[in-house]
């Protein structure tokens, strides 16, 4: 897909600091909803490096229980929205074999997110726009990548809790 079909389907939305008080409901989860996608910006660094802070994320409407393992989806909570991977699905119930709700994390995070449920899900990241270059999320490569960090992801503090302390002793 050329990247003008894709802006011309999910088209990006900048959002303006609004109180709280003075809306419904995120706008980006609302053209969510509503349109079935989404393109916008991200900002932070929880999913640093894969996606970094500035990146325009597109996110498709997707069906909460074919989330899998590696997938980055699109939740939100408190008003706020966050763009994590998918570690594991919880299970619902002693013994019962029910999906109960979606584990996820920050790759650059130490501690799993509370657990993402039903209502709180909105989507998954189908395509990362870094300047000139597009990553496809689909593609078989970053499927693989994404569920080798999701099974690796407990041990993450291995690798980023150097690289703070380094940035810590450099930058502070």
């Amino acid at each position: 897909m050329s990247p003008s079909i894709a802006y011309a389907r999910a088209r990006c939305v900048e959002e303006r600091f609004v109180a709280p008080k003075e809306r419904d409901s995120n706008p980006i989860a609302a053209k969510l909803r509503a349109d079935g996608s989404v393109c916008f910006r991200v900002l932070g660094a929880s999913m640093f490096p894969w996606i970094r802070s500035g990146d325009l994320v597109f996110v498709r409407r997707f069906a909460y229980e074919q989330a899998s393992r590696g997938d980055v989806v699109l939740f939100e909570r408190a008003d706020r929205l966050f763009v994590h991977r998918v570690i594991r699905a919880a299970v619902a119930g002693a013994g019962g074999g029910e999906r109960g709700a979606l584990i996820t994390k920050g790759d650059a995070l130490d501690a799993e997110d509370e657990p993402v449920t039903r209502a709180e899900f909105l989507g998954r990241v189908i395509r990362v726009h870094r300047g000139d270059r597009h990553i496809d999320m689909g593609s078989i490569g970053s499927v693989m990548l994404g569920r080798f960090i999701a099974r690796f992801s407990r041990a993450s503090f291995a690798l980023y809790g150097p690289a703070r302390f380094v940035k810590h002793l450099v930058f502070d």
